[in-house]
């Protein structure tokens, strides 16, 4: 189905450039997880993030996509349910596809959180004073958190949390929607290597806690006087309970390096650049303004968020010239050996 309904017209892109690799990723990287970790009281709450991941995901497709209520009404479509009714008697595959993927999305996202504190098990934090040093050098002698602290207050903190959560969501949607194309194959393929691979390797060989659990991890009291927010401040003593009771409960895990928010939002400005050029500003805007968040709220040293976007575009070239031999593998392998 997925080759018949989501190839390019040249035959040579289609929808299993990204799918398959994808779905390998998130299989290898759960079932690492289950193997290693010694406690999996967190397995099965991790699982409730993917109705949650579904259901935002429902809406943000039926009110915001191209084919979304919203867009049919700002273009003045009489009907736009019946417009979307017919869209999915008639492009019910592609609409497969899209759930298909955004699903794996999710199942991906949950072998991440069984990943996150099983990472905390294996290695100690030892770089937070590094790190720390490299942004003060950064910024001319200054914590940046200092400059930035006026930034913290309860709606930025939504934003910075739930706010990138939708926004990611749209994202992925949006190179979903899209045509076959080695762009798209790319950009999917890029962003689960940032959570299966890129993230936990990373933070194994550079691990640090972030400047909110500084003092906690023995540090010294550098960034006590971070303003968080009271959900902020609730959060992060879950966390550092969780981490030093050793569990894996639902949502735990602390991992500053690299910023895997800042990451996926470098990926977000990617896959706009690519796709929709003409909304690059407002989501760079955006961008920069979670990458500042990072910071002022102490979930990440500047550092951080330098190696995740980094990281987010090396995945993406990295993505786009491994595709280019697979298609040319695939190619071969369904012409057969050139006859003479």
């Amino acid at each position: 189905m997925i080759d018949a309904v989501a190839t390019n017209e040249g035959g040579d892109v289609a929808e299993r450039d990204w799918l398959i690799p994808c779905t390998l990723l998130t299989i290898a990287s759960g079932t690492a997880a289950l193997l290693i970790m010694p406690d999996h009281a967190g397995v099965l709450p991790a699982l409730s993030l993917l109705p949650l991941w579904i259901m935002v995901a429902a809406i943000l497709a039926a009110f915001c996509g191209p084919t979304g209520l919203f867009s049919m009404i700002r273009a003045g479509v009489k009907s736009p349910l019946a417009h979307l009714v017919d869209a999915a008697l008639n492009r019910w595959q592609a609409g497969l596809l899209m759930v298909i993927g955004m699903v794996l999305a999710g199942l991906n996202m949950v072998t991440f959180m069984w990943t996150k504190p099983l990472l905390n098990f294996l290695v100690p934090f030892w770089t937070d004073p590094l790190l720390a040093r490299i942004d003060h050098i950064l910024f001319l002698g200054n914590d940046p958190w200092r400059l930035l602290s006026w930034m913290n207050n309860v709606p930025t903190a939504l934003f910075y949390h739930r706010g990138w959560f939708a926004m990611m969501i749209a994202c992925l949607l949006m190179v979903l929607s899209r045509a076959p194309s080695p762009q798209k194959s790319a950009l999917m393929l890029a962003y689960f290597l940032l959570w299966s691979i890129f993230g936990p390797m990373v933070h194994l060989l550079l691990p640090a806690g972030g400047p909110i659990f500084f003092d906690d991890l023995g540090y010294g009291s550098r960034f006590n006087d971070i303003p968080l927010p009271e959900e902020m401040q609730k959060m992060s003593t879950y966390l550092w309970s969780t981490y030093v009771a050793g569990g894996f409960g639902p949502g735990s895990g602390i991992s500053a390096m690299p910023s895997l928010h800042i990451a996926t939002t470098g990926w977000m400005i990617l896959a706009v650049r690519t796709l929709a050029p003409r909304w690059t500003l407002p989501m760079a805007a955006l961008g920069l303004l979670i990458f500042l968040l990072s910071i002022s709220l102490g979930w990440h040293y500047a550092a951080d968020g330098i190696v995740g976007a980094a990281g987010a575009y090396g995945a993406y070239r990295l993505s786009l010239r491994w595709l280019a031999r697979e298609r040319t593998w695939w190619r071969r392998r369904e012409t057969g050996p050139a006859r003479a």
